[in-house]
């Protein structure tokens, strides 16, 4: 298969494996896997693989032989031979069927590798996003706590200026309002760092120009044994399991069948001209003649090495013990999935859950007793000390909150994960 087929066969694959994908990100990534070195790579050995598959099929090839003298060289000018042969090896014990089955395993692994590639790299590719959106979101925060800080100390200078505010509280605001701008650096700078992750995962350049494409969040997802059910369908590891396990049967049965001996047959004529020493005699035509012998011979055979099991004993236990690690590994990856698909559904479930906690019963009550603390420094009642301090625990609450939500939507890529594919 030429590259420009397995292409469009490997994004193919993905897409159906990742159903519900924006549109905007399926076009996105769909680019990004034709940009990847690493998939590209990756599908080079498909080709290759299916390269050694056709020639593995190739039966041996048969062998002409001519061969001539004469006696001219060593004083027997008379004699003359010459033979032709004609040898074809016959691969016997299903040599061939046995290394056809173990190429079109390593056929299918190879293409199990791109496609497992492929979706770790859409699954980066939206990772990437959701921290982007997160740092954004980070910013935003800090850009709301600075304006209201600047608000704020307009307000309070105007104060000190007419004698109702002490300068403290103008120094104290300053700080406050330099802390929230170092924040929001700092929140830029992270913000710089993802986009450059992601340019690199989609193998873009600083010059190029990165979609903005909202990132799909946490949604509920299926019942837990259907998502068991659908990690073992469609795990791409565990479907690399099952074809190694596949692949070593087959190496097994190839390398029985290698220590069976082939056969070959052959087929050889010979002609020879040979004179009977100083002896002379008459044509019929009445001439005198030197006397000569010749032969044709016709003949056929076959060949047989003698072979025994026992030469081939260390490459049969090499292959089965292959086999049996490849099966053990398989099992491995089977007992680990529901494991895994638990963990990460757990870890989903507790995030949302501390999401939900912060945004419906803390989120609100905290910009309510913001708003009254406010009013009340306004009002002379509290310092503006306190204002600061419920400031500050507002800005946790909702960094706390957009850490839940980060904290959710990344379990829920997780758990896409571990279950093999996009949730619906």
């Amino acid at each position: 298969m030429k590259r420009n087929r397995v292409l469009p066969l490997c994004l193919g694959a993905l897409c159906m494996a990742m159903p519900g994908v924006p549109q905007e990100l399926e076009d996105f990534i769909r680019a990004s896997l034709a940009r990847n070195r690493q998939v590209l790579a990756l599908r080079q050995r498909v080709v290759q693989a299916e390269g050694l598959a056709r020639q593995a099929g190739v039966r041996p090839a048969p062998t002409v032989e001519a061969e001539g003298g004469g006696g001219r060289p060593v004083g027997n000018a008379g004699d003359t031979q010459f033979s032709a042969a004609f040898v074809q090896p016959v691969e016997t014990f299903g040599k061939r069927k046995s290394r056809l089955s173990v190429a079109e395993a390593s056929v299918a692994l190879a293409k199990a590798e791109v496609q497992e590639r492929s979706l770790q790299l859409a699954y980066e590719i939206e990772t990437g996003y959701l921290s982007m959106d997160y740092e954004r979101e980070r910013i935003a925060v800090f850009e709301r706590l600075s304006e209201s800080l600047r608000e704020s100390r307009r307000l309070t200078d105007a104060r000190v200026r007419e004698g109702d505010a002490a300068p403290l509280e103008a120094q104290l605001l300053a700080v406050e309002q330099s802390r929230a701008d170092a924040q929001r650096g700092d929140a830029a700078g992270r913000l710089a760092v993802a986009e450059l992750q992601l340019r690199r995962l989609a193998g873009l350049t600083p010059a190029e120009t990165l979609p903005a494409i909202v990132p799909r969040t946490a949604d509920k997802p299926l019942p837990f044994e259907q998502l068991i059910a659908r990690a073992k369908e469609k795990r791409a590891d565990l479907r690399s399991a099952r074809l190694l396990e596949q692949q070593g049967g087959a190496e097994i049965a190839l390398t029985k069948a290698q220590a069976r001996p082939d056969v070959t047959f052959s087929a050889r004529y010979g002609h020879s001209n040979s004179r009977l020493g100083n002896q002379y005699g008459f044509t019929a035509a009445g001439v005198l003649t030197p006397l000569k012998d010749q032969f044709n011979t016709l003949s056929v055979g076959i060949s047989v090495p003698l072979l025994t099991q026992r030469r081939s004993q260390g490459a049969i236990e090499a292959a089965a013990a292959g086999a049996a690690g490849a099966r053990l590994q398989r099992e491995y990856v089977e007992q680990s999935i529901p494991l895994e698909v638990q963990s990460a559904f757990e870890r989903w479930s507790a995030a949302v859950r501390t999401r939900n906690v912060l945004h419906d019963d803390v989120l609100g009550q905290s910009n309510k007793n913001l708003a009254v603390i406010r009013e009340a420094y306004h009002l002379g009642q509290l310092r503006l000390l306190d204002v600061l301090t419920e400031q500050r625990r507002l800005t946790d609450t909702e960094l706390s909150y957009l850490d839940a939500r980060a904290a959710a939507d990344r379990a829920w890529t997780d758990l896409e994960r571990a279950t093999g594919g996009l949730l619906p």
